[in-house]
């Protein structure tokens, strides 16, 4: 179930690589918090194998809670390159994060070389923020990026969808949450708030 659940939570991690903001404080980690978001993802296996036809569900998941099951659960399981990872909420489904990444780590895509021109920048640990949307239905869901930044510069989005790319598939299991990607546990989307997502099986 371990690796279910860390598939699940990186899913969501990587669809909200978004706007720069600042870690969430301490007073917004947990364990309290981060063992109530383990808690739910159970809920979400167990009803996915146990439901019966046409019986429904939905999970609120809190920003709090998704924070603190990364900070103290997730992080250790982080390939290399991803040094952190926070992000907050906001309404319309809009996504905003900041992302630490170790580009020493992190290595050739897995599909164009990133530009050689940029090669000088993107060595060492950087930041990578971004803004964008998270677009589900059907039992799919992806990230769609509107606008990112590389530290304090702004980047052309090709370079910046690479990146992310890139990052997702070195993840175990990888992915690139820039495609649409099946959800798991039978969710059939999720909805973005203000402070928290709902979850619908």
């Amino acid at each position: 179930m371990i690796a279910a659940c860390s598939r699940v939570a990186f899913f969501i991690a990587f669809l909200t690589f978004c706007c720069g903001l600042a870690s969430p404080a301490a007073s917004q980690i947990s364990r309290a918090a981060a063992e109530r978001c383990a808690a739910k993802v159970k809920s979400l296996e167990d009803f996915d194998t146990q439901h019966k036809p046409g019986q429904k569900q939905t999970t609120r998941f809190t920003q709090e809670e998704v924070n603190s099951y990364f900070a103290l659960v997730l992080s250790p399981k982080y390939h290399p390159s991803l040094k952190s990872v926070t992000f907050t909420f906001e309404e319309n489904n809009l996504l905003q994060s900041i992302a630490t990444i170790d580009f020493d780590k992190l290595g050739a895509t897995s599909g164009k070389m990133l530009p050689k021109l940029l090669s000088f920048l993107l060595s060492g640990v950087h930041t990578l923020t971004a803004r964008g949307q998270l677009v589900s239905g059907d039992g799919k869901a992806r990230f769609r990026l509107d606008e990112a930044r590389f530290d304090t510069t702004t980047l052309p989005r090709s370079l910046v969808e690479e990146i992310i790319t890139a990052v997702g598939r070195k993840q175990n299991p990888p992915f690139d949450p820039l495609q649409p990607s099946e959800l798991f546990y039978g969710i059939q989307k999720v909805d973005v708030h203000s402070g928290y997502i709902l979850v619908y099986q």
